[in-house]
């Protein structure tokens, strides 16, 4: 259920549809799961940092203390133990030092995480299982179980692989218990394996009431920060992002010396056509206009907006004089093809005017946008469903019918 107004309006976003059909399995739909975990992976990166560190420490002390204090000389185990000890302190060098290099570092480690947990949890395993056949006086036990204890919490990996990765540590448990331990220990054993069994369900629990926050919290940060930028009949960038876009691009486009041009289109008639046929019409007919003029913006710096209440706005990178006259024909073309019935004339379809003008040099975002205004003056005035250039940049086209 949708309990925030916000995203009650912007049901028909990415973020407020899966909130709204819900993520009970703690997963999202593929691309939105993807934007899921690059944001925890960027929020994890300090606990992966601490707690890689955590373990070198912890473990450079386990070692540190078994040659020191505890005796293990006569039993044959010292060599092996401090091999495996090593063993365990390699994954959280690699992964402490793969965090402080770049994005594309960051992501291996990433992917490599689960896997080098359980690694440590099968060593740790062994450690004990060793130590319980050992039947030493002093030794560290039940270090599979805090490996268990981690994977669910300090480490970013998100529930299904932290279970995944807790379900193998217990089985790997089990399995080498069977093949060191003498048929009579494996009662006693199994006792340590309830132990860690009872940490699985409880941090499993936590895990998972951790993360349904974590993933509630996500969508509604990603929907607020929608909604601030979109509009919320037609969906397209809202004034506020287009005037940013504007300056950006604008920057862009000189830095990289490209053209870059800015339509600026209104619905003809449309207060006629919003009094005639009522306001869900005039609506949806915003809706339909908003969908076709995403369609001309589908590369990463082009941008589609309502600036206004009929007003839209359409920018174009790397595109100049010539070729955002033709997009403007094909707009008008495309519009004319949904055959909307003009309130004023039967006979006639709703069309639309555009003003078009293209970034001149030394030019701010204001002047630009004035320019492309004073030319969709110069359609509207001109006849209404056609397009006009702005002065001085190139003779304004014939209508299209």
């Amino acid at each position: 259920m949708i309990d925030h107004p916000s995203a009650e309006d912007f049901r028909d976003t990415p973020y407020g549809r899966q909130l709204h059909s819900g993520f009970r399995l703690l997963r999202f739909k593929p691309e939105l799961e993807r934007e899921f975990r690059h944001y925890l992976d960027r929020h994890a990166r300090t606990s992966q940092r601490l707690a890689a560190l955590l373990l070198i420490v912890a473990v450079s002390g386990y070692l540190y203390v078994e040659h020191r204090l505890f005796n293990l000389a006569d039993t044959g185990w010292l060599t092996t133990l401090t091999l495996l000890r090593v063993l365990q302190i390699l994954p959280g060098i690699v992964v402490l030092v793969l965090t402080f290099y770049s994005r594309r570092f960051r992501a291996q480690a990433n992917r490599i995480f689960p896997a080098l947990l359980v690694l440590i949890g099968i060593i740790a395993a062994l450690i004990d299982i060793r130590f319980e056949a050992l039947d030493a006086e002093l030794n560290f036990r039940y270090g599979a179980g805090l490996l268990i204890v981690a994977s669910f919490f300090f480490l970013g990996v998100t529930f299904w692989w932290a279970l995944l990765c807790s379900v193998l540590i217990v089985l790997a448990d089990v399995f080498i218990a069977s093949l060191i331990l003498p048929a009579g220990r494996m009662p006693e054993h199994w006792i340590a394996v309830s132990y860690y069994v009872l940490l699985l369900i409880i941090g499993a629990i936590s895990r998972y009431v951790h993360e349904y926050s974590q993933r509630d919290q996500f969508l509604m940060r990603k929907l607020l920060g929608w909604v601030a930028e979109h509009d919320a009949l037609s969906g397209l960038a809202n004034r506020r992002s287009h005037d940013l876009a504007l300056r950006q691009r604008i920057a862009q486009a000189r830095r990289d010396r490209r053209p870059l041009s800015l339509l600026l289109l209104d619905l003809d008639d449309f207060k006629a056509y919003n009094d005639t046929f009522g306001h869900p019409a005039g609506d949806a007919l915003i809706r339909t206009f908003a969908d076709l003029l995403a369609g001309f913006a589908r590369r990463p710096l082009d941008q589609a907006a309502r600036v206004g209440g009929e007003e839209f706005a359409l920018l174009l990178y790397n595109c100049d004089n010539a070729a955002a006259q033709r997009i403007a024909r094909q707009l008008i073309t495309a519009l004319a093809g949904l055959e909307i019935r003009h309130p004023q004339d039967a006979a006639a379809r709703v069309g639309v005017s555009i003003g078009i003008a293209t970034l001149q040099e030394g030019q701010q975002p204001e002047q630009l946008y004035h320019c492309a205004d004073a030319a969709l003056y110069q359609a509207k005035a001109g006849g209404k469903n056609r397009f006009a250039i702005a002065a001085g940049q190139s003779r304004s086209d014939l209508p299209v019918r």
